[in-house]
């Protein structure tokens, strides 16, 4: 039998898999996001594929056995897309190729030219009020990011990032310690910043949290970084506190 799947399949995701199993809250979590996202469940008025198309991805799957694949035919979530939109795994930075979050001010909380238009002016008034009276405001941003999971194209059946939600808020990016730089695989990463990241999202709820291996570049070294995202919707208010909780989970984690 000639198994192809959509994505290449994560190699020792047993690592992250446990983990999750041995928290109730995370399993929850995924069993939630999964039955919200169920296209089929009594709240769907549309059915996300056209019949013929549906079937196709569901022998497909079945063929090169393809969990990934059974999943987008019935939920629109990869197996790792269900994790993230069930705030149990990071973000990558600018996954797929696409820019993801899009930073939006310099390094002196100054509003870059290109986005003077896209952004309303009250929003940014109000970050840089606060970015001014943090302790430590480096490497922190007024950013738009998304949400995201992969659907199938129309005609060709080929998977594509489809955005769920768009927010803007502030973007907090710190250096992790060498912790994963030895990881091999991503679940191996993701396992590795689970304690931090489940601080952050029962202390946080749905912030995002981005993630990149080697992404972040000093004096010619390379070296993991974390990002915690606020949306402005869910954080604004009081958003001095929720800034500083997500300073001391980062710094409690790394000591």
């Amino acid at each position: 039998m000639n198994e192809t799947t959509i994505f290449p399949r994560e190699k020792r995701a047993d690592f992250l898999f446990e983990k999750i199993l041995n928290d109730p809250w995370a399993c929850e979590k995924l069993q939630e996001t999964f039955a919200n996202y169920l296209c089929y469940n009594e709240d769907a008025y549309d059915a996300p594929l056209p019949a013929e198309e549906f079937a196709q991805a569901l022998f497909n799957s079945y063929h090169n056995r393809d969990l990934s694949a059974f999943l987008m035919a019935i939920c629109n979530n990869t197996l790792f897309d269900l994790l993230r939109n069930s705030f149990l795994i990071p973000y990558r930075f600018n996954a797929d190729g696409k820019t993801n979050p899009v930073i939006m001010t310099d390094d002196n909380g100054q509003l870059l030219p290109e986005y003077e238009t896209s952004i309303w002016e009250k929003e940014y008034r109000h970050f840089h009020k606060i970015y001014q009276t943090l302790g430590n405001n480096k490497n922190i941003y007024l950013a738009r990011a998304y949400r995201y999971s992969h659907d199938y194209a129309a005609n060709d059946m080929k998977p594509e990032q489809k955005i769920l939600e768009k927010s803007d808020g502030v973007l907090l990016i710190r250096e992790l310690p060498d912790t994963v730089k030895q990881k091999e695989t991503e679940a191996e990463a993701y396992s590795a910043v689970w304690n931090l990241m489940i601080a952050l999202e029962k202390e946080l709820p749905m912030s995002y949290i981005f993630y990149g291996q080697d992404s972040l570049v000093k004096n010619n070294s390379r070296y993991d970084e974390i990002g915690i995202f606020l949306p402005n919707s869910l954080f604004l208010t009081n958003l001095e506190h929720h800034t500083e909780k997500a300073e001391e989970i980062i710094y409690a984690k790394e000591q």
